[in-house]
């Protein structure tokens, strides 16, 4: 959301030297959710499927990766981005030129999200499915996993192919609303979960 509220600039490397705060605060938030997300994974994992596929565990890894990306992308620009935007813009010229050209290569863990993003959505998809095989959670949380993963995977594409509309798509229907509804409501089913076996285990 904080991204979205930054004005589109001339370039990249302009937006992260003018509006450097407000992207700084979106970069910290997202290395933290970042590393959420790494102890999410396995947990939901472990608690939507029962025995998981091959395709699973490769799924889980691949999200692992894909949110481990995240937060040390994010940490990595929130210093990195601000030094070298301001350096860019300070000498100018030919100096700018060739920060704008290799801002991607040189700030980008993941170009276009092929991990952190499209990794995620894999996985979000993998579990949904086995879960609505299996009968493991609801119809709604299954169908909502395929909405988020969608929404993931599409701004990959978006990105890729550089369609601003597909990723605007999946930004801000996945990203904005889905997505986190989908983690907050696995969340509160762990917790329902821990409960009840915390409830368990003291009446044993």
């Amino acid at each position: 959301m904080l991204f979205i509220l930054v004005p589109v600039g001339a370039n990249a490397v302009e937006d992260h030297h003018h509006y450097y705060t407000i992207l700084n605060v979106g970069h910290f938030l997202l290395a933290f959710l970042g590393l959420c997300g790494i102890a999410a994974v396995p947990a939901i994992t472990k608690h939507v499927v029962d025995e998981p596929s091959e395709f699973v565990s490769f799924s889980k890894m691949i999200a692992t990766i894909g949110f481990a990306l995240m937060s040390i992308n994010n940490f990595r620009q929130s210093g990195l981005d601000h030094d070298l935007a301001h350096d860019a813009v300070t000498h100018g010229d030919d100096v700018l030129d060739a920060v704008i050209i290799g801002w991607a290569g040189l700030v980008e863990l993941s170009p276009d999200g092929w991990i952190d993003f499209g990794g995620v959505g894999l996985w979000i998809l993998s579990i949904s499915y086995v879960a609505l095989r299996n009968k493991t959670q609801t119809s709604k949380m299954n169908y909502l996993g395929f909405v988020s993963g969608t929404c993931l995977v599409i701004t990959v594409i978006g990105n890729a192919l550089s369609f601003q509309p597909l990723v605007v798509l999946g930004v801000g229907i996945g990203g904005l609303t889905v997505i986190p509804l989908w983690f907050i409501l696995q969340g509160v089913k762990l917790q329902k979960v821990n409960k009840q076996s915390n409830v368990i285990d003291v009446t044993a």
